[in-house]
C-alpha cells in the first residue's frame, strides 16, 4: 500500500500553510485600518483622565465588575498615549500570538513531527476557526472584547504549555521560574472574565485529579497552581463592582435554567460547527498522522477517554452557562468565539485520546492508496466550498478588497481632525458611511446624550459630540 503520508507529507505541510495565509494575511492587512471603537474603548481612557489610573481601575473594579486583569488592560490601552496607530499593532500582535498558540500546542502534543507539520496543523486550527467566526472584530479588533475573551484564551493555552514544560525541565532554578509564570498566568486569566474564570478553573481541577487520581502524587507545581487561583477567585468574588454588576441582571442568576440553557445551546452549535465545515474531513486526515506516530510517542494522548472528555463537555457547557446565569439571554457573538475556540482545540485532542485508547486494545484499519486519494479529494472540495459560503471569509475580503476598510480609516482620521481643530465645546461631525463589519462594532449615536457620544466627548476634552444629521435635522 502507498503511504500518502510519508509520501507527499511536506506537499500537506504547505497546502495548510496556504490555508493559514488565506485567512491571516487579510486579517493583518484589515490591522491596519482599525481604530477605537466608540463603544467602551474611549469610557476607560477617559475615566483615567478625569481620575487618573489607579483611582480608575479602582472605580471599576468597586462599581462595576470583578475582572481585576481586565480593567488593568483596558485602562492601559493605546489611548491612555493618546495613539490611535496603537489600535492598530495590538490586532497584529494577537493574530500571529494566537499562531504561536497553536503551534505550541502542536510541537507539545506530537513532538516527534516536524516543524513545518505543526505549523501547518495551526493553519489548519486557524483555518477553521475563521470559516465559522461569528465576529471577526469582536474577537481581534475591538479592545474591550479581545481583552475579555481573546486574551485570556491565548494565555490558557499558555499554561497548558508551561504545564506541559515544567515536567520536562531538569534544574530547580527552571521549575520555580517556570512555576511562578504558571501562576501568573491562572492569576491574570482568572481576572480576565467569567468565562475565562470557569474555563482555568475546570483545567486546574482536571489536571490536578488526574495527577492525583492516575500518578498517586502531589507536586509543587500543583500546590502554586491551585494558590494562585485561590488569590484571584478571592479577589474576583470578593470584587464590590461583582454584586452590582450581576444585580443589574434580573433575568440571570437561574442555576437550573442556565445549565440546561448551556447545553441546549452547545449541541445546535456544535451540530453547525460539524455539519458547515471541513471538521470530518480534517478529523480523518488527523487519525491518518496520528497513525504513523509511535504510541511512545503519543504519550500526551495518554489520559482516560471518559476523563478528558467530560473535561472537554464541562468547559464548552461553562463558557456558554456564563451568558445564560450572568444576564440570562443566549451568549453574544463574542462569546460564541471563545466557545468556538476551545471547542476546535479540545476536539483534536479529544479525538487523539480517543484513537490512542483505541489503538490499544485493537489494530486499527489502514486505508488504501485509493481511499487515501479520495479523503483527500474530498477534502480539497469541501475547503474550496467552506470558504465560498464562509460569510466570515467573504466579509473579510469584501471590508479589504472593495476599499470599505480603507474609507473607514479615512473618514474617522477626518472626524478626528474636526474634533481637534475646533474650539468650540460642542462638536458636530458627519455620520461614518462606510461600516466595515470585519472592523466595526458601534459608532456615535443620534442622541448626543448617548453613553458612547458622552465617553467620546469627554476623552477629547468637549462638552459633547453631535452627528451632523441630527443637527441637519434642527
Amino acid at each position: 500500500m502507498t503511504d500518502l503520508f510519508k509520501k507527499h507529507r511536506k506537499v500537506g505541510n504547505t497546502l495548510n500553510l496556504l490555508l493559514l495565509v488565506s485567512v491571516l494575511l487579510p486579517l493583518l492587512v484589515l490591522s491596519y485600518f482599525n481604530h477605537p471603537s466608540a463603544a467602551d474603548d474611549y469610557g476607560y481612557i477617559d475615566t483615567v483622565f478625569k481620575f487618573g489610573w489607579l483611582e480608575a481601575m479602582h472605580y471599576y473594579y468597586t462599581g462595576w465588575t470583578g475582572r481585576y486583569f481586565g480593567i488593568l488592560l483596558n485602562h492601559s490601552n493605546p489611548l491612555l498615549f493618546h495613539s490611535v496607530i496603537g489600535f492598530k499593532v495590538l490586532p497584529v500582535i494577537l493574530l500571529l500570538w494566537l499562531v504561536a498558540a497553536f503551534y505550541g500546542l502542536a510541537r507539545h502534543l506530537t513532538p516527534t513531527l516536524s516543524r513545518l507539520a505543526h505549523l501547518g496543523f495551526a493553519g489548519v486550527l486557524y483555518f477553521l476557526l475563521i470559516l465559522k467566526m461569528p465576529s471577526v472584530a469582536g474577537f481581534f479588533y475591538w479592545m474591550a472584547a479581545f481583552v475579555t475573551y481573546t486574551i485570556p484564551s491565548i494565555l490558557t493555552f499558555g499554561w497548558i504549555i508551561v504545564v506541559l514544560r515544567w515536567y520536562r525541565l531538569d534544574t530547580n532554578t527552571m521549575r520555580i521560574l517556570t512555576g511562578i509564570l504558571a501562576g501568573f498566568l491562572v492569576f491574570a486569566i482568572i481576572g480576565s472574565s467569567e468565562a475565562s474564570l470557569l474555563t482555568i478553573l475546570i483545567l486546574i481541577a482536571g489536571y490536578c485529579g488526574y495527577r492525583i487520581l492516575f500518578h498517586r502524587t502531589i507536586d509543587g507545581l500543583m500546590i502554586g497552581v491551585v494558590a494562585a487561583a485561590a488569590l484571584g477567585c478571592l479577589l474576583y468574588f470578593t470584587a464590590p463592582g461583582l454584586d452590582v454588576r450581576l444585580g443589574g441582571n434580573p433575568l440571570g442568576g437561574n442555576i437550573p435554567a442556565s445549565f440546561l440553557n448551556a447545553f441546549q445551546m452547545l449541541g445546535i452549535l456544535t451540530l453547525d460547527w460539524i455539519t458547515k465545515t471541513p471538521l470530518l474531513l480534517f478529523t480523518a486526515v488527523w487519525l491518518l498522522v496520528l497513525s504513523r506516530i509511535t504510541p511512545q510517542a503519543r504519550a500526551r494522548f495518554e489520559v482516560p477517554f471518559w476523563y478528558i472528555f467530560l473535561l472537554y463537555v464541562g468547559i464548552l457547557a461553562a463558557q456558554l452557562f456564563t451568558s445564560y446565569y450572568g444576564i440570562g439571554i443566549d451568549p453574544t457573538e463574542r462569546e460564541v468565539n471563545l466557545v468556538y475556540l476551545f471547542f476546535l482545540v479540545g476536539w483534536f485532542y479529544v479525538v487523539g485520546v480517543l484513537f490512542h485508547w483505541t489503538s490499544k486494545k485493537r489494530e486499527m484499519p489502514k486505508l488504501s492508496s485509493v481511499s487515501q486519494y479520495i479523503l483527500l479529494a474530498l477534502l480539497g472540495l469541501q475547503v474550496i466550498v467552506s470558504l465560498y459560503r464562509s460569510s466570515s471569509v467573504r466579509i473579510i475580503y469584501t471590508d479589504l478588497l472593495s476599499g470599505k476598510a480603507a474609507a473607514y480609516d479615512a473618514e474617522l482620521y477626518h472626524r478626528y481632525d474636526l474634533i481637534k481643530s475646533s474650539s468650540e465645546p460642542i462638536v458636530y461631525v458627519p455620520a461614518l458611511q462606510n461600516r466595515p463589519q470585519s472592523l466595526y462594532i458601534d459608532d456615535l449615536n443620534e442622541n448626543p446624550d448617548h453613553w458612547w457620544n458622552k465617553l467620546m466627548a469627554g476623552y477629547f476634552g468637549k462638552k459633547a459630540i453631535h452627528l451632523q444629521e441630527e443637527n441637519a435635522n434642527d
